[in-house]
């Protein structure tokens, strides 16, 4: 493999992302968290923006460094970023302009979980889907991905560092997420709760992201395996009900993948 080009970008753990040629990076630098667009063939910069981005660590995680964790999303010539503190913008993809911004300081007591926001935007049906809080107060949010009004909140529990899915299980389109203690199905139209799986962790480290297996949903919890449940209808409820778990693995903060009927993962 020769290499091509490079560019340093700053730090983080945030992933860059690819879309019509372009490549869209969320990193800091110095106090800012810095958004840069560069050329996929060249890694010429095409526009860079940037916002104050001063943040403390919790002494757990100094480890980490104070880059952002959360990586951006691109949609419908939209590129939407999630900080550290829990700030989401939502910028002109090709332009780089700032079409608008969101910080939660006055709504809630903390702006991200203990150890720095970490969940990525799930956009889809025009909204921007993100937990937006911090630890045990917050609100999975839906904004509309125009001018970034709300068009609905469920305030059951603060964020998790994992990302959502998009599914339907049960006959119901829904976001299945974990939650600080939870693990949970949210309508995906209205942000109700269809159903609720208690999953409360030594330090709140849900980190791993669900997959969804046709008809089941396979998660990790930290210390007690890798499972998987079942959707059941009983009355107008969805009940989760446990198929199978394997207490001989588990993953930490690496979410696996589905290859065929298998699932492949670090443990």
């Amino acid at each position: 493999l020769k290499e091509a080009w490079k560019v340093t970008v700053g730090e983080g753990h945030s992933s860059p992302v690819t879309s019509e040629g372009r490549i869209y990076v969320l990193a800091r630098q110095g106090e800012d968290e810095v958004v840069l667009c560069l050329e996929a063939q060249t890694g010429k910069q095409l526009w860079r923006t940037s916002y104050p981005a001063a943040y403390t660590m919790n002494p757990a995680a100094t480890g980490h460094g104070k880059g952002p964790k959360s990586t951006p999303v691109v949609s419908a010539g939209k590129l939407f970023t999630f900080g550290i503190n829990g700030v989401l913008s939502c910028f002109d993809a090709k332009s780089g302009k700032l079409n608008w911004r969101k910080e939660f300081s006055k709504q809630y007591p903390n702006t991200s979980p203990l150890y720095g926001t970490a969940m990525s935007p799930i956009v889809a049906n025009g909204l921007c889907i993100v937990h937006v809080g911090g630890h045990d107060k917050g609100a999975l949010t839906a904004f509309d991905i125009e001018m970034g009004a709300v068009k609905w909140a469920n305030a059951e529990d603060g964020p998790a560092y994992s990302s959502p899915v998009l599914t339907t299980l049960a006959g119901e389109p829904q976001l299945v997420t974990y939650t600080q203690s939870n693990v949970v199905g949210i309508s995906a139209a209205t942000g109700k709760l269809l159903w609720k799986m208690a999953n409360k962790v030594p330090y709140d480290v849900n980190s791993v992201s669900p997959v969804v297996y046709k008809d089941l949903v396979i998660f990790s919890i930290y210390e007690r395996g890798i499972g998987a449940i079942r959707l059941s209808k009983s009355g107008d409820r969805l009940v989760p009900q446990e198929v199978w778990r394997n207490t001989a693995y588990e993953s930490y903060m690496n979410t696996p993948v589905l290859a065929g009927n298998r699932l492949a993962g670090f443990s």
